[in-house]
Parts: structure tokens; C-alpha cells; sequence
């Protein structure tokens, strides 16, 4: 059972903190509501990065709300839980990547918390990139789906035959941690999703949206050019599906 503690019935482009709990574990997501929302019209689910939901996400969940799309960042590891070093973020990541079964489920929980009847669109950073790409394979009931700087590699144990969603990828081009056949396996797989678009940033590395990870990690860094053009990529792709 899922049951939201917090209401954002009167909530416009303000973003809050959103409380929901889900068969007695404690989630806290972050939302906000665009002008003149309500129950038909698209959301935006925001799938965290391996620190948690915290100002990125945040920050994230408002530029769409003032874009003019509702937006609800899932807490995919629970409420008290954020990591902040490389040991506790690659650790309770880790967690999820060995059993995509749950973070699939953490992903369909939030959006049982925060439903829509409308369209269901995905954006996901870094970890939360490599979740909104499964999300896609497994065909889970997205409309469209935005990785940044995510994983490529697939969590599934065998390559998709159809993918009813729309897919882009925004890749820094020279991101250390993204093996050049998982770029090519990626673009491969993507052939079968309703649409995809596969955007490399030159010079970008992991993390280019990511101001402020808490913590240094080699090959992981934030790139303002990438950032915005990614951006301004993903508002396209909104409106043009939205």
C-alpha cells in the first residue's frame, strides 16, 4: 500500500518536499506543480543520481515546474538515506544495480505516490540515467525517457526485441566511465524504441550537470556548456511529446 503524507493540492511552481510511504518503509521525494495542473496533463519523474535526492534534483524539479511540467523527484533509497562519499554512494547504488527488480519498483512506487492519468515522461542522471534506460527495455509505461550522463550498459539480461517509448541520451563524449562498446551496444539496442536520439557533448565527462556532488571524483565534472545544451534538448523533446 502507498500512501502519501504530504499534499501539494495547493502548490504551484513551489517546490516541496513530498513524504509517501510505501508497505511501511518511509520515502521522501521532492515535487512541484505547474500552473493550472491537474490530473490529465504529463508529468515529469525525476530519478535521482547515486547521492539520493538532494539540491540537484531539486533545483531540477522547479526549472521544470517554471518550464511550465509538473515534476516529482522519486526517492529511490529511502528517507534518511543520502550518501555523501564515494564508498556510501557506490555502495547503496550498488544495491539496485544488482537487483533491478527493485529499482525498477522504487521507480513504480513514486509514481503510484505522485499518479498522473496523463503521460508518463522519465529524466534520470547518472544512476538515475542507467534507471530511466531500464525503465524503457522492461516497456513500464513511459511515454519518453531522458538519460543524462547515465550508464549505458543494460541491466537486463537480454537485449530488448521492442521499446514503446521514445529515448534520448545525452552523453558527455569522454566520460570515463562509460565503456566505448556500452555507447555502441546502447545505440544498437535504442534501434527498436518508438524514437531515439543519442547526443554526445564533446569535451563533457560523467557528471556535467552535477555543480555540486558534496565530494571530488576523478573523471566526473560539472561542464556549463553541456548542462545547458542538454537542457535546452530535453525541453524540446517535452514539448514536442508533451
Amino acid at each position: 500500500m502507498i500512501t502519501a503524507i504530504a499534499t501539494l493540492l495547493m502548490m504551484d511552481t513551489l517546490g516541496k518536499k513530498f513524504e509517501y510511504s510505501v508497505g511501511g518503509e518511509q520515502f521522501v521525494g521532492y515535487a512541484a506543480k505547474a500552473a493550472k495542473f491537474n490530473s490529465s496533463k504529463p508529468v515529469v519523474y525525476v530519478i535521482q543520481d547515486w547521492n539520493g535526492v538532494d539540491a540537484h534534483e531539486e533545483d531540477v524539479v522547479e526549472k521544470l515546474a517554471h518550464a511550465g511540467f509538473t515534476a516529482f523527484a522519486i526517492d529511490i533509497y529511502g528517507k534518511g538515506v543520502r550518501p555523501r562519499d564515494v564508498k556510501g554512494c557506490s555502495g547503496e547504488s550498488g544495491k539496485y544495480y544488482a537487483n533491478p527488480e527493485l529499482f525498477m519498483k522504487r521507480i513504480q512506487d513514486g509514481i503510484a505516490a505522485f499518479p498522473t492519468k496523463g503521460r508518463k515522461f522519465l529524466i534520470g542522471y547518472c544512476f538515475g540515467g542507467t534507471g530511466v534506460l531500464e525503465f524503457a527495455r522492461r516497456n513500464l509505461g513511459a511515454t519518453g525517457v531522458v538519460s543524462f550522463h547515465g550508464g549505458l550498459a543494460s541491466l537486463s539480461k537480454a537485449a530488448a526485441k521492442k521499446i514503446d517509448a521514445k529515448v534520448v541520451v545525452l552523453h558527455g563524449a569522454i566520460d570515463p566511465f562509460v565503456a566505448k562498446k556500452d555507447v555502441m551496444a546502447c545505440k544498437s539496442e535504442m534501434k527498436v524504441a518508438k524514437s531515439f536520439r543519442f547526443v554526445e557533448y564533446p569535451g563533457a565527462v560523467h557528471a556535467f550537470t552535477v555543480k555540486d556532488m558534496g565530494f571530488k571524483v576523478d573523471g566526473a565534472k560539472y561542464d556549463a556548456n553541456a548542462d545547458n545544451k542538454s537542457w535546452v534538448e530535453m525541453l524540446k523533446f517535452l514539448m514536442a511529446n508533451g
